[in-house]
């Protein structure tokens, strides 16, 4: 039987990399993870992964050292943009019939620049890939749309892992306060929810905002009843996750929204809107949560008015039911998918 061999590399190695565990412990020490290094590092990042990660101060520096590689049968590394990346794929398809899969965390938006990449994906990147691994139905649709054969599109790319994020108290005992974590910017909707909150709290709204992060809005993160803190570790946000009752993400576009997978994990009810990609994987609208129909203040301080009436009891369901789809999304749903995708490709 062929000895399976992974290569994997992560572009801005992220919290959610921490997934690949379960996967470090199956090929015990047989497997090499590649990375650039994030914007903000990961406090104790390996010891944590316990094992070694070799960072590439570019992508494309894989080709120059593919010699050092030279022995990998599987190949997963994150988008098709970087030529050393492709040519790396060439090369150690060439010589060792290696199976590669192109990591892919956009959604699908049938826009003009999607139907141009589904031409040029057709035409010139498909030879290169057996396989697509993506975080939820919206990278599914966009895969395919590209090109992708569905059975070749595989889930779990990205989720919470499980001994970071986790419920330690529960929701009841939580302060009554929304929560956001992420950058402060225009596409996250950072203005749009300090003018919501700043309505809600006129109108005699009592819940307070806390607000995790950094960006160019930063300044009109304040007035009454907001708790600004900054950027915030992991840990630390795992903490606040856990002492608050409702997580907020109302971006105009994301890809897939990692941290809504994050706050479920930690038993939260949340606010995102449609443009979220993680939306459809992880809200059940009205059950864990509101999915906003619109981008707009007036719909948001409308969440904000319902969670402050719900009955408690509804709000526990929501937690449990939160919970329950994080599960999903794991290091061992991640470890299955992986295997999985091991199995399959090893029979094609």
């Amino acid at each position: 039987m062929l000895k399976i061999k992974p290569i994997v590399f992560w572009e801005g190695f992220p919290a959610c990399g921490l997934l690949l565990t379960q996967v470090i412990k199956h090929f015990k020490g047989n497997i090499i993870i590649t990375a650039t290094k994030p914007v903000v590092p990961f406090e104790n990042l390996e010891k944590i992964l316990s094992h070694e990660i070799i960072w590439l101060d570019n992508p494309n520096d894989i080709y120059d050292r593919k010699d050092e590689f030279d022995d990998r049968n599987f190949v997963m590394h994150t988008a098709w943009a970087h030529k050393g990346w492709l040519q790396y794929d060439n090369f150690i398809k060439t010589k060792n019939g290696a199976k590669v899969i192109v990591v892919v965390d956009n959604h699908f938006k049938n826009n003009l620049r999607q139907k141009v990449g589904a031409i040029y994906f057709r035409l010139f990147l498909n030879k290169y890939f057996d396989a697509a691994f993506v975080p939820g139905r919206e990278g599914q649709k966009l895969m395919k749309f590209l090109g992708m054969p569905e059975d070749k599109i595989y889930v779990g790319n990205y989720g919470a892992y499980e001994e970071i994020y986790k419920d330690t108290n529960p929701i009841e005992q939580r302060e009554n306060e929304f929560l956001y974590v992420g950058q402060l910017n225009i596409r996250k909707s950072v203005d749009i929810l300090m003018d919501a909150f700043s309505t809600y709290r006129k109108n005699g709204g009592s819940w307070n905002l806390r607000i995790l992060g950094s960006g160019e809005l930063k300044n009109i993160c304040n007035g009454d009843g907001v708790i600004f803190e900054g950027f915030t570790q992991p840990h630390k946000v795992v903490e606040k996750m856990n002492n608050a009752k409702v997580f907020l993400l109302i971006s105009r576009e994301d890809h897939w929204g990692t941290v809504v997978c994050e706050a479920a994990a930690c038993g939260m009810n949340l606010i995102t809107t449609k443009t979220v990609g993680a939306t459809v994987d992880i809200v059940r609208n009205n059950i864990n949560g509101v999915v906003l129909d619109k981008i707009s203040s007036n719909s948001l301080v409308d969440a904000f008015n319902y969670y402050e009436q719900l009955d408690t009891e509804l709000l526990v369901n929501g937690s449990k039911v939160s919970k329950g789809i994080a599960k999903g999304y794991d290091s061992f749903a991640y470890y299955t998918a992986f295997m999985k995708m091991i199995y399959d490709l090893k029979e094609r």
